[in-house]
């Protein structure tokens, strides 16, 4: 039996006959000439909690559903593939589709009498124009495949791509209110991420200031919880005011990995304080030692999250999504290993690779699936995104313990990616596996440029470590599919070209010997972040003796530098090991980007 999730406040809609999205459903609406209404909603949404205390309690809109149509409900993070082809705008998503899943129509949250409404149209519409509305279903059904068929591999994979794409950022930058886009305001840390990186290795100081403006906004700003740590998920003002009260996993780790990056870059320690805050919220909150796991959100609940610190006590907190997601669990993993070290707290790495073994047990009984706690049953398996986040969190535990296990299981993983998911025609990878059942939309099997970004990451530091050009060679075969078309994204290609630039530059390898809490070994960690070399591979290594001080191993590809024990000489003992190579001058040197600040004053 399917267990549906409504809002944790009181409500009636489960007076709904919901089935789940599958052939039985869809069977059952062709049997008996009856359109679907599909719910894509989210147990951290809101205005979805609002819609089940509201519209799908009201006696008219059940009568109506239940004998008109066949009711479908899905959850967003458990199902991102339906959501991702059916979401119109936001959730909660109310979509009308036809007995074989074309779309009709949709809107978002709809009160009693307008959804009533609306239902009464399409039903009406369904019985005497039926087959107007299967034709225009199957235009759009033809025009998502074309589109997802445009991408295919052949271009060359140019470093310009990288300049063209830190364009498109910093057009999209607020000046006004840092932050990317205007208002609903969300952290988007991906694209942090790259201005970060940026900001480190290009030297420009718009940069700097790019990425220095964003961090203290946000951290300023409603939108982080100063009271229980972590930030909601955005802001309706383009001022970083009136925040939606709800945190995401994912947002929450990729925000702490931001601004820890940028703490040790600008030796900003209040960064790293509120790296260290945000993963304190993670463990706090969402971590569950059962699992062990760290549970996909925390709902919306305005009430409380309006509250000082004395009245939240008193009230019962929000609760957690009860699932743990394979790709987010994968990045905290990442981030808890890295954070280890650099914040000096080691019993992350304790619960780091407890969760990763957790999953891994779980793989070799099984197979990758996109939840992986007991809340599993009747989903689907892993999509691209759970693969490839999960080879980089063994990839981060091989780094981190020097354990053969880790790589092993690296490589078996991105195997098994490779056959599941690649497109060996065209390129790039499918965000979800062959599936000769499929209904609807998902029968098409789409390239997602941000998945295929974090997938040729993780292959290109797997060529790293495995030294196998196979690897290497796929990487650039995904990057190569999306020349054409990366610019659709906007500001959200960040992670291409990101990626881009590690396919362009072999990283610079830093092994940092030390011991954890020595002032040396904090001072060569930071020294070593703050290399701008275009990518870095910083592995600490815990060290017995207390005599020996603190020292940097550097290494690019087969060339390596006798030891550095001063972290002031780190610099340039880097930038001398390939004089006009690599880190003779900046890729961007000649950028053709104007003086923001003379465009700017105000900055």
């Amino acid at each position: 039996m399917t267990s549906f999730r409504f809002s944790p406040n009181p409500n009636q809609a489960a007076q709904i006959d919901w089935q789940p999205w599958g052939g039985d459903a869809f069977s059952k609406a062709q049997a008996e000439n009856k359109p679907v209404l599909l719910s894509v909603s989210a147990v951290w949404c809101y205005w979805c909690h609002v819609m089940d205390e509201t519209t799908y309690s009201d006696p008219g809109v059940a009568k109506f559903l239940n004998g008109h149509y066949i009711a479908v409900r899905v959850d967003s993070d458990q199902r991102p593939d339906i959501n991702a082809r059916y979401n119109v705008g936001g959730w909660p998503t109310t979509a009308f589709l036809t007995g074989h899943g074309g779309i009709i129509g949709g809107a978002t949250y709809l009160p009693p009498d307008q959804f009533l409404a609306m239902m009464a149209e399409i039903h009406q519409a369904y019985a005497e124009d039926r087959p107007r509305l299967y034709e225009q279903a199957r235009e759009m059904h033809r025009h998502r495949r074309d589109m997802a068929g445009r991408g295919a591999a052949g271009p060359e994979v140019e470093e310009a791509l990288v300049d063209q794409v830190s364009r498109v950022v910093a057009g999209a930058y607020d000046v006004s209110n840092g932050g990317f886009g205007n208002q609903p305001k969300f952290p988007s840390y991906p694209v942090v991420q790259l201005v970060s990186h940026l900001a480190r290795t290009t030297g420009e100081e718009f940069y700097r200031v790019m990425l220095k403006k964003t961090l203290d906004r946000m951290a300023d700003s409603p939108l982080h919880d100063k009271t229980e740590g972590g930030f909601f998920r955005h802001c309706a003002g383009s001022d970083w005011s009136e925040p939606q009260w709800e945190k995401l996993l994912e947002d929450n780790v990729g925000l702490a990995q931001v601004y820890l990056d940028a703490g040790f870059l600008l030796d900003r320690d209040d960064y790293c304080q509120a790296a260290s805050r945000t993963i304190d919220y993670i463990m706090e909150h969402l971590f569950d030692s059962a699992v062990p796991g760290f549970h996909g959100s925390q709902g919306a609940h305005s009430e409380y999250f309006s509250q000082t610190l004395e009245s939240r006590r008193e009230q019962s907190s929000p609760p957690v999504d009860p699932s743990c997601y394979t790709s987010g669990n994968a990045q905290a993993i990442a981030l808890l290993l890295d954070a280890a070290w650099r914040l000096e707290r080691p019993e992350l790495a304790e619960t780091a690779l407890q969760v990763l073994d957790a999953i891994a047990s779980k793989v070799q009984i099984e197979d990758v699936g996109h939840v992986f706690d007991q809340s599993a049953m009747h989903l689907p398996p892993g999509f691209l995104l759970d693969w490839s986040q999960l080879v980089n969190a063994h990839l981060s535990a091989y780094a981190f313990t020097n354990r053969e296990i880790y790589l092993d299981r690296a490589s078996t993983l991105a195997n098994d990616m490779l056959d599941r998911f690649f497109d060996q025609q065209n390129g790039g990878f499918f965000d979800i596996e062959q599936d000769d059942s499929a209904i609807g939309h998902l029968e098409i099997r789409e390239k997602p440029l941000p998945d295929n970004a974090a997938a040729a990451l993780a292959l290109l530091k797997l060529h790293q470590m495995t030294g196998n050009d196979d690897y290497r060679q796929v990487a650039e075969t995904t990057l190569s599919a999306f020349v054409q078309t990366y610019r659709e994204y906007g500001e959200f290609a960040a992670p291409y070209g990101l990626a881009v630039h590690r396919l362009k530059h072999s990283p610079v390898e830093v092994t940092v010997e030390g011991r954890h809490g020595d002032p040396g070994t904090v001072a060569m960690l930071k020294a070593s972040y703050q290399l701008t070399c275009p990518h870095l591979e910083v592995k600490p290594i815990q060290t017995q003796d207390t005599g020996i001080p603190a020292q940097a191993h550097v290494c690019l590809d087969t060339l390596c530098l006798p030891p550095v024990s001063d972290p002031g000489q780190l610099a340039e003992a880097v930038a001398n090991m390939s004089g006009t190579g690599p880190f003779g001058a900046s890729p961007f040197s000649d950028s053709p980007f104007e003086n923001i600040f003379e465009k700017f004053p105000g900055i």
